[in-house]
């Protein structure tokens, strides 16, 4: 195993990837259902996705396996192959990664709710997820990350999980928050302090928040978050909101409008930032140069 030393970077933020989907889409169309068999039958598209990020700047870049855990495979009948889609998306990223980067396994929700509001109980989300982080650690990521959870209660099933699959693996997480007249909280009622709490629990080494807000309002998450806890936070924001326009999906804030908050962000407290949806690594390479990854 390599050397965990993603927060040991000095005078600056540690710099993830940006958004990976639309990217990919650029290179190969994502036809059929299940995104994270093009590991296996496009390998040289994602690595080239993997590498573009890497170029612009990135310490570290996620696999493509966001929707690779067993339970969300199972609506394609692709349940079994879990673990061999895993260490593919790991395997791909591994191959493209430069001296001195990261690999991070990307774990998200299944997409399917415990009980009482679902069918599912903690015992089939823990499971699940330490099948995959099985997968990622074969195929050799640096650490997991999981990201994109909107209810405590899966993220801690994916964190008890991935320590299981892959116990020599970091696990950081990220949920992703709504902003409200009362402050932030995920669409399950879970707001900063409670995550905080829990996530300290687990004792890891960071955590945070990515999706769903614009760069401004992930700014004003992190200063509202970083008092309630010592632990390096997490920003990974979107380009604001998703809207159709002559047919294709376009985010409510520019690059240039994106990045002018990023200041404002790290100063509020983010150790480790990143782009989410809508952003290109052209947004990762501009937030490179302003931090002093390049």
């Amino acid at each position: 195993m390599r050397e965990f030393s993603l927060l040991r970077i000095e005078g600056r933020p540690v710099l993830m990837d940006g958004a990976f989907g639309t990217e990919l889409m650029k290179i190969v169309p994502l036809a059929g259902p299940c995104p994270e068999l093009i590991n296996i039958e496009y390998p040289e598209a994602v690595q080239a996705v993997h590498r573009d990020y890497f170029e612009a700047g990135a310490d570290a870049v996620t696999t493509n396996s966001l929707g690779a855990s067993p339970l969300k495979l199972a609506a394609m009948g692709l349940s079994d192959r879990a673990r061999e889609v895993n260490a593919a998306a790991a395997r791909v990223a591994v191959s493209v990664r430069p001296p001195g980067k990261f690999v991070a396994g990307d774990v998200g929700s299944t997409g399917k709710f415990l009980r009482p509001q679902g069918a599912h109980s903690e015992a089939e989300f823990e499971d699940g997820f330490a099948v995959q982080a099985e997968g990622l650690a074969e195929g050799g990521a640096d650490f997991i990350l999981i990201e994109t959870m909107f209810d405590l209660r899966e993220a801690l099933c994916a964190v008890r999980g991935v320590k299981r699959g892959a116990p020599g693996l970091p696990v950081l997480a990220t949920m992703t928050f709504n902003r409200t007249k009362r402050g932030f909280f995920t669409i399950m009622g879970d707001g900063l302090e409670k995550c905080a709490r829990a996530f300290e629990a687990e004792d890891l080494p960071a955590f945070g928040a990515n999706c769903s807000l614009s760069s401004g309002d992930m700014a004003d998450l992190v200063a509202a978050w970083k008092p309630l806890t010592s632990t390096p936070l997490i920003a990974q924001a979107n380009a604001g909101r998703p809207e159709i326009v002559g047919g294709r999906v376009v985010y409510s804030q520019s690059e240039d409008e994106y990045l002018r908050e990023i200041p404002r962000l790290i100063q509020n407290g983010a150790r480790i930032i990143g782009g989410c949806c809508g952003t290109t690594p052209s947004t990762i390479r501009r937030i490179a140069a302003l931090i002093g990854a390049v």
